[in-house]
């Protein structure tokens, strides 16, 4: 069972010999639960970005669940792959029992607090990609993972994919469009 009564049991024992029962001997059952580890799912897609794009979020539909936890304790998304420090923001909007942290140096939002599976899974659903290079990002793609913790174990992790995109931008020509004035027999640099 999932989530089974841990009631110590005990068993007594006798041998029957056709006439006559042996004495009984008696046993003790101990039965432990095993914490199960959260489930985190329904991640997994890939996250078009367009260059200039505001904060979108990245998983809108996922599930959390947990057999034998009321609450998740915490929550960590992570750009694992392709992450760049200078330009990838990963942001959360605090609740009254989840508050987030975003390190850009790692890669790493956490959240923490003690809140219902239903409230993380909301929080979760709220998380956001962001470049802040409006202007020439690195286009590799980023691997996002998140985990649940229910204070004792992680979830196994869920990967998704933003595809940062860039738009090729015409060239400028500066410094031009004064007037000049050429007098006759006279020589000029342009």
């Amino acid at each position: 069972a999932e989530d089974p009564n841990t009631v110590v049991r005990t068993e007594s024992w006798v041998v029957n010999e056709w006439t006559a029962n042996s004495s009984a001997i008696a046993s003790t059952i101990s039965v432990s639960d095993v914490n199960d580890a959260p489930i985190r799912a329904g991640a997994g897609g890939t996250l078009i970005l367009a260059l200039g794009a505001s904060a979108t979020v990245i998983d809108s539909s996922l599930v959390v669940s947990d057999v034998d936890d009321a609450n998740i304790e915490s929550a960590t998304i992570t750009i694992s792959g392709g992450h760049v420090s200078s330009e990838d923001v990963l942001a959360f909007m605090n609740t009254s029992d989840i508050t987030g942290s975003w390190d850009s140096g790692s890669g790493v939002l956490t959240l923490s607090g003690s809140a219902t599976k239903a409230q993380y899974e909301a929080a979760l659903e709220t998380v956001t990609y962001q470049n802040t290079n409006t202007e020439d990002p690195n286009n590799g793609s980023r691997t996002v993972s998140g985990v649940v913790n229910d204070g004792t174990a992680n979830s196994s992790a869920i990967t998704s994919t933003i595809s940062v995109s860039d738009v090729n931008d015409a060239p400028i020509l500066s410094g031009a469009g004064g007037t000049l004035i050429f007098a006759l027999g006279a020589s000029y640099t342009v």
